[in-house]
């Protein structure tokens, strides 16, 4: 489905939902797509012979996995993102995947894999990046002009695109879901995060949508404040029961990050990203490993 955001501009709506996301689609002298993890059907719309330049907002698969698609359109990506979308090593290692078998020893990542969709052998065709762009760049698309706003936290080289003219932001994986925000790979990191969401939030847009909801949202400062504040709130319940000491797996049991574990991905991610809060716990000196691999707070 596509909805219109300006005569020049659409939101790619996916009909299908994780592992897939919505795109936008710049419908000007450059025909541009953001992002290509739409289903297939839906990227039909947009006719994808006929786009000249395809953008990824970050390297992850769920944003990426229509890339092949495009196979005569220059990709490009930000510069700190370039190499995570080079290669299937690259991808696994920047995706934390090398630290499945330490943190999930009892599952089989291929088998879990290919029960959500991912067979990665469909995806050897997607590592490849033409071109990189950086904080602050202006891109011209013809009557349309977008600035790109680097937002990491959800990866290194994440970023947004503000539209002003149209007073739009489009905030890629700062996705504005109830299961949000996510920072489970080796360089995403919740103080970034914190950071990027402060600096949309300057931004005051008029309109704002994601990678992930089906919607054009017009209360921008209080959603992305809310959305915020979730990472402040996970962090207090972790500091809240290591009252005594605790390890990852325990704390991820205890559902810190996200309400129900519905695949061993999520509890994956829950694992990943308690790690990371641990260590700004420690940064601020307000817990202390007191033997390996277990914490408690001072």
């Amino acid at each position: 489905m596509l909805l219109d955001i300006s005569d020049k501009i659409k939101l790619v709506i996916s009909e299908t939902g994780f592992t897939y996301c919505n795109c936008l689609f710049i419908d000007d002298d450059v025909k541009t797509i953001i992002d290509t993890g739409a289903d297939y059907g839906s990227l039909q719309q947009i006719q994808p012979a006929s786009v000249d330049r395809v953008i990824n907002s970050h390297h992850h698969i769920d944003h990426t996995r229509g890339n092949k698609y495009f196979p005569g359109v220059k990709i490009a990506i930000h510069e700190l993102d370039a190499a995570a979308l080079s290669d299937i090593n690259n991808f696994e290692y920047y995706n934390s995947l090398d630290q499945w078998h330490e943190l999930m020893p009892e599952t089989d990542y291929l088998e879990i894999a290919k029960q959500i969709g991912l067979y990665f052998e469909d995806f050897v065709d997607i590592f490849r990046v033409d071109e990189t762009f950086q904080d602050g760049e202006w891109m011209d698309f013809g009557k349309t002009t977008m600035q790109v706003i680097h937002t990491p936290g959800h990866s290194r080289g994440h970023c947004s695109f503000w539209f002003p003219e149209e007073s739009f932001l489009f905030c890629g994986d700062i996705c504005l879901t109830k299961a949000g925000p996510w920072y489970g790979e080796l360089l995403a990191d919740p103080t970034d995060m914190i950071d990027s969401i402060n600096k949309l939030i300057e931004l005051k847009p008029d309109r704002l949508a994601s990678c992930h909801i089906k919607k054009v949202c017009t209360d921008s400062t209080p959603r992305l404040t809310e959305f915020r504040d979730r990472i402040y709130k996970r962090e207090e319940r972790i500091l809240k029961y290591l009252a005594n000491p605790a390890g990852i797996d325990e704390l991820a049991q205890q559902k810190m990050i996200y309400r129900f574990h519905v695949s061993p991905f999520v509890l994956f991610w829950e694992k990943l990203m308690v790690q990371k809060h641990i260590q700004r716990l420690l940064g601020f000196d307000l817990a202390e490993e007191v033997e390996p691999g277990i914490f408690k707070a001072r």
